[in-house]
């Protein structure tokens, strides 16, 4: 078991997959801090500014907003789903509404798996998929594991990594295992941006 986690740990830290994961989380820790900059600076010049806040956000059509949020989870991840976040926090229910959101996500980067999978249907796609990807196709079937978690948890481009691993062929249940940890994300940012986000306003 040791043997194998050790290397898992020369291969992620090879690839540079370690190195990502921590550039993630400091462009996350920074947007955070810009965010709470500017919510503190606009205290001091917007009266009632979470009153103003929360207006805007109730302003979303709920339907509207999950199937573009849906969408956009399926298609590279176009929309950081951070602003979707903030506004469950607005409606009727908001942990409902994020527990709903985070099971679109999981199922946007589903979708995307299987639009992968039905790319590489395409003669022409598959032969460049081939030459572009047969080297790789073993290191991603066995540690792609690990690239579908810090995809799924951190600020990386899920849906990009759910094409991918769908083009490339990876194994449905390992994929929809863990590609599952994408749900965790969206409690935890949760937690991060409801509460945090509070304590300075």
């Amino acid at each position: 078991m040791n043997d194998k986690i050790k290397l898992y740990h020369r291969f992620l830290k090879f690839k540079g997959i370690y190195r990502i994961a921590w550039k993630s989380l400091l462009r996350l820790v920074i947007a955070a801090a810009i965010i709470i900059g500017i919510l503190v600076v606009a205290q001091l010049f917007i009266s009632d500014l979470s009153t103003r806040i929360n207006d805007f956000f109730e302003k979303w059509n709920p339907v509207t907003t999950l199937i573009v949020f849906f969408v956009s989870e399926t298609i590279l991840g176009l929309i950081p789903p951070d602003f979707f976040i903030a506004w469950s926090e607005t409606t009727a229910n908001p942990w409902l509404t994020l527990s709903l959101l985070a099971v679109l996500s999981w199922g946007g980067g589903i979708a995307a798996f299987y639009i992968g999978r039905w790319l590489r249907s395409f003669p022409r796609i598959n032969r460049w998929v081939e030459k572009r990807f047969s080297s790789h196709f073993y290191e991603i079937k066995k540690y792609g594991a690990f690239i579908i978690v810090f995809s799924a948890l951190l600020p990386l481009p899920f849906s990009t990594i759910s094409l991918i691993a769908g083009i490339v062929n990876y194994p449905d249940k390992p994929f929809l295992l863990w590609g599952s940890t994408r749900l965790l994300r969206f409690y935890g940012y949760a937690i991060f941006w409801w509460y945090l986000i509070k304590f300075f306003m």
